[in-house]
């Protein structure tokens, strides 16, 4: 069980979403979660990142490629979400890639890359990397720019103060995934890979874990999911959700509502040369103070990085050696 200490002791709706951005392709998206997921007041919400980041576990890992991190209320997985970018936090980063995954537009299968303007938070507007942007729309025949999918969709959301607070002069290139097939989860990844080969970036997939099962069973089945994406396995990642759901755990509903991000990051970060998988740190939304055991989300934090001293930006002769 979590034993650190969450910093807010209002309940904060997990899946509820509410929109202030009109969907028509607005210069600016404006935040629809702000004083649901999290503090909408600028104030109190960098004072609480500042604590969560904290009260992180040390960084166990160098030159992260990719992170997976969860995306409910903070009061839930705030610190779960800190851990994970804590691991990234001295790191040169001028691009941070949010994957999120569709929860708001029903029937939406292909992969909605927003792609002008910019994003807002309490803490001020992040801008859109548009010439990625551009670049992805024509790589990837699944990629379109659908504002609609974007409007009240809490999982970019949810990590962008994380992202404004580390990295205040990155841009972003936020997607939202809809079908969460391999196929297309792979051409995403090796499409974003050759647009990040150059580039300082940082890919983060964002996907809570088991949605439903009671306290015990969700630790069981996370444990599972978070091995399979430590293998840096897409492969495995997919079979391990699919052996899963067949095992009639009680109110089992998914293993991880983020799997299309966790694949396409899997492959991209593979793609651009990490070799290894770690799991940071774990907590279901139990561990919470606010939490009950009979019916749980499962949160976990992933980081995707090279074991040993090479780094992306050395010469060929480094690599090798590696």
């Amino acid at each position: 069980m979590m034993t650190r200490v969450f910093y807010f002791t209002l309940l904060l709706a997990v899946f509820t979403t509410g929109c202030h951005a009109s969907g028509k392709g607005d210069a600016v998206r404006e935040p629809a979660v702000a004083g649901q997921f999290y503090p909408a007041d600028s104030t109190e919400l960098r004072l609480a990142i500042a604590r969560y980041l904290g009260d992180a576990l040390p960084r166990r890992v160098d030159q992260t490629l990719a992170i997976i991190v969860p995306h409910a209320g903070y009061v839930y997985c705030g610190q779960i979400i800190a851990d994970a970018f804590h691991q990234v936090q001295d790191q040169p980063c001028d691009l941070v890639v949010i994957l999120g995954t569709n929860h708001t537009a029903a029937g939406f299968n292909d992969i909605s890359v927003y792609d002008r303007g910019s994003f807002k938070t309490p803490l001020g507007e992040v801008s859109i990397d548009e010439e990625s942007a551009k670049r992805l729309l024509e790589a990837d025949k699944d990629c379109v720019f659908d504002p609609s999918v974007h409007a009240k969709e809490h999982s970019v959301e949810v990590e962008l103060p994380f992202v404004q607070y580390l990295f205040p002069n990155a841009k972003i290139l936020p997607l939202v995934i809809g079908d969460p097939s391999l196929d297309k989860c792979a051409r995403l990844g090796k499409a974003l890979a050759d647009i990040l080969r150059d580039r300082k970036a940082l890919l983060v997939a964002s996907s809570d874990l088991s949605h439903y099962p009671n306290y015990e069973d969700s630790k069981q089945v996370d444990k599972e999911t978070l091995k399979s994406i430590a293998l840096l396995d897409a492969q495995a990642v997919a079979s391990t959700a699919a052996r899963q759901m067949s095992e009639n755990v009680p109110a089992l509903v998914t293993c991880a509502c983020g799997e299309g991000p966790i694949l396409a990051a899997i492959i991209a970060a593979k793609d651009l040369g990490a070799n290894s998988g770690m799991v940071i740190s774990y907590a279901n939304s139990g561990d919470a103070s606010v939490g009950e055991y009979a019916r749980v989300v499962g949160y976990g934090a992933v980081a995707l990085w090279y074991r040993c001293g090479y780094r992306r930006y050395s010469t060929d002769t480094d690599k090798q050696q590696c």
